[in-house]
């Protein structure tokens, strides 16, 4: 009726496992695996990596993010981009070069022009103001002439207005004294003979003094012709010896100049174009520095008269303010006092309100008494009435009481607001005061201000005319000294000038044996110039050539690109028969346990299954991390190569170019082609009739067999 049950209770498996279970030969684990393609397949080659470089070798600029594996880009070619960029920028800084020295030419020659329109300019005013001093010197000789006739002139007339008005008085004299009449006229008689002889040997003596004067003008002149004659010859001298050194110094400006052409041609093809460079650096930096100072001057100078301007308002307003002071604090302890006397009335209003209130109270206490008294009898009519009237006069107390603090209220308030208009009043007329005497001081300072002016006005006029009168005298002097001089000079000048001669004959005799080695020297370095151009001309070449080859390649890197689009499709295909496999290869796994599991209990086919679960996760995670790895490694020599190519450009010392950045001459790296070591492609067998194939080379950016898997 009962179905038989087990004899023996059954023992219960433990979870601990036995002795062997975490060393599985491969052939128990993986048996479910067995017809897969990547059975047997060398997932990693071991073999020596191949020399040649892969893509990606000498990329110079850093990835930003790993790209997609696309199948019908191409690389571009950055380093012919990068040559034409650099051909750019060199027609571009030579057609700057010429542009710049054609606008140098063309200011040189206009500057030529003004300094021979000035010197021809400078000539003639020199003459000009030759004949003026001439005309001036004349001028001055005869207005000192003048002059001193004027002066003796003066002189004489004064003599004779003394001597005139003595004998008028001598004569008013002689009339008042009617009585002496005859000695009058003896003396008047005298007296006009006397005034009679000093006449006549004033006119002796003016007759001497004009044939003394004609003799003297009759010798100046004649001084003054032999002076113009040996100032005529003197000239003519020097006229001469200034053409011949005039021809001289235009025959020496000549040569200067050719050589000065031939120095400023070659220094002008070497220098050119660094000078530029720094010219531009330094008028930006120059522009930059005159703006921030002028922005700081602008920012921070103030005008004279606006700081004056400020420092009275200043000083005004700080007497304002000091007088302001003190009638706050005077208003301030009003204010005190009259708060005293409100916080009295307050208190005093505080306590009437008290007593006003206790008989409010009291009246309504009285009032309840009465209806009391009213309810309870009649009889006690007379004296409800004498409560009435006691209730009646309280109450009129009450008002009157109430009447005289409404009075004290209101007399206060009256008086705060006299005692604030009359505070007011006299804030105002203060104020009043202080504008007033603050426009007074206002016009004295500005009338004060036009008295200086006008003063420093008038000492600077007559300090002016002292220096114009002081000025006149030096010239005076100096002109004297100059006539005295000049005959000296121009006898030593012909000597000067004759030595002068020689000299420039000699020194330029010597320039012309300097302008011939410069030629030679010149030749010298064109030579050197045309040698370096050639070795500049050899190396473009080889970049050329360089450059052509890296173009092959790059088309050879173009099949190789192909090749390997290809390969990946064909591992996808492999991959999606890898998958099938092992879906298949599980579901029969799972049947197969299921059916020995039911059959055997005592095998532990589950654990055993699990355990191979476990280890396939565990090699797939290994696989990850030895991939993250490799991938961490590639970076890592990605960036060493950057590094290195930004550390050494692999030129000699003696040939180091001209830049800013101090470059370090050090032996080329040995890892840039490490990239290949470690990334490389693995090999991939499939089953069957399918041969093996290799991956020669894996593009940076590309995915691996076990990045596809996961």
């Amino acid at each position: 009726m009962f179905p038989r049950g087990p004899r023996f209770v059954p023992e219960k498996i433990p979870d601990i496992p036995g002795p062997g279970t975490y060393n599985p030969t491969i052939e128990s684990t993986e048996a479910y695996k067995r017809g897969a393609f990547l059975e047997k397949a060398n997932r990693f080659d071991k073999d020596k990596p191949s020399e040649i470089p892969g893509p990606g070798t000498y990329a110079t600029e850093k990835t930003i993010a790993p790209k997609p594996a696309t199948h019908g880009t191409k690389p571009s070619g950055t380093q012919g981009d990068k040559y034409a960029v650099l051909q750019r920028k060199l027609e571009h800084l030579e057609t700057v070069h010429a542009d710049s020295k054609k606008a140098h030419q063309t200011e040189i020659e206009r500057l030529r022009l003004e300094l021979s329109r000035h010197q021809k300019a400078n000539a003639e005013q020199t003459e000009k103001l030759d004949k003026l001093n001439k005309q001036n010197e004349s001028l001055d000789a005869r207005v000192q002439e003048y002059k001193k006739s004027n002066v003796s002139q003066q002189a004489e007339i004064k003599d004779l207005r003394v001597k005139l008005r003595a004998t008028e008085h001598e004569r008013n004299q002689l009339a008042s004294k009617q009585g002496d009449a005859s000695e009058a006229q003896k003396a008047l008689n005298a007296l006009e003979t006397r005034r009679k002889d000093e006449v006549r040997s004033r006119d002796r003596t003016i007759a001497d003094l004009e044939k003394s004067l004609t003799l003297e003008k009759k010798k100046r002149e004649a001084a003054e012709a032999k002076m113009q004659e040996a100032k005529s010859k003197i000239d003519a001298r020097i006229d001469e010896a200034r053409s011949q050194v005039s021809k001289l110094q235009d025959e020496l400006k000549t040569a200067k100049t050719e050589s000065q052409k031939k120095d400023e041609a070659l220094g002008e093809a070497e220098d050119e174009q660094e000078n530029l460079c720094e010219r531009l650096e330094q008028t930006t930096a120059m522009l930059a520095r005159v703006a921030r100072e002028y922005g700081r001057l602008a920012s921070t100078t103030v005008r004279l008269d606006v700081h004056d301007e400020l420092k009275h308002q200043h000083a005004s307003l700080q007497l304002r303010s000091v007088r302001l002071e003190r009638k706050l604090a005077n208003s301030e302890a009003q204010v005190v006092e009259l708060a005293n006397l409100v916080r009295y009335t307050k208190e005093s209003n505080s306590f009437l309100s008290t007593h006003i209130r206790e008989v409010e109270e009291q009246a309504a206490l009285y009032s309840q008494w009465l209806q009391d008294t009213q309810v309870g009898s009649g009889a006690h009519g007379d004296r409800d009435s004498s409560l009435e009237e006691s209730v009646a006069s309280v109450g009129s107390a009450i008002k009157d009481e109430q009447r005289e603090v409404d009075h004290t209220i209101t007399r206060t308030e009256k008086h705060f607001y006299d005692l604030y208009r009359q505070l007011n009043q006299d804030l105002l007329g203060s104020l009043s005061d202080a504008e007033s005497r603050l426009t007074e001081r206002c016009e004295t300072v500005q009338r004060l201000k036009t008295e200086l002016s006008n003063a420093t006005d008038a000492h600077e006029r007559v300090e002016s005319e002292l220096d114009t009168l002081r000025k006149e005298h030096q010239t005076t002097q100096k002109e004297v000294a100059r006539l005295t001089t000049c005959v000296e000079e121009l006898k030593a000048s012909e000597l000067s000038a004759k030595q002068e001669l020689e000299v420039k004959e000699a020194q330029v005799k010597a320039e012309i044996s300097k302008a011939g080695q410069q030629v030679v020297t010149e030749k010298e370095a064109a030579q050197r110039l045309a040698v370096a151009l050639q070795q500049a001309q050899l190396a473009e070449q080889a970049l050329q050539a360089e450059v052509e080859q890296m173009s092959v390649e790059l088309a050879q890197a173009e099949q190789y690109e192909e090749a390997y689009n290809s390969l990946l499709e064909e591992v996808g295909a492999l991959l999606a028969r890898n998958q099938l496999a092992e879906e298949e290869a599980e579901r029969l796994s799972k049947f197969n346990a299921e059916i020995i599991g039911h059959r055997n209990p005592a095998q532990r086919i589950m654990y055993v299954d699990r355990i191979r679960r476990e280890l396939a996760e565990t090699k797939q995670k290994l696989l990850m991390s030895t991939r993250e790895v490799e991938v961490a490694a590639a970076d890592n020599e990605d960036l060493r190569n950057e590094l290195g190519m930004y550390k050494s450009v692999m030129v000699p010392f003696e040939n180091k170019p001209r830049t800013v950045i101090t470059r370090v001459g050090r032996a080329p790296l040995a890892s840039q082609n490490m990239n290949i070591k470690s990334v490389h492609g693995t090999s991939v067998r499939q089953t069957g009739t399918v041969e093996p194939k290799e991956v020669e080379w894996v593009r940076e950016g590309d995915m691996t067999l076990d990045e596809l898997h996961m």
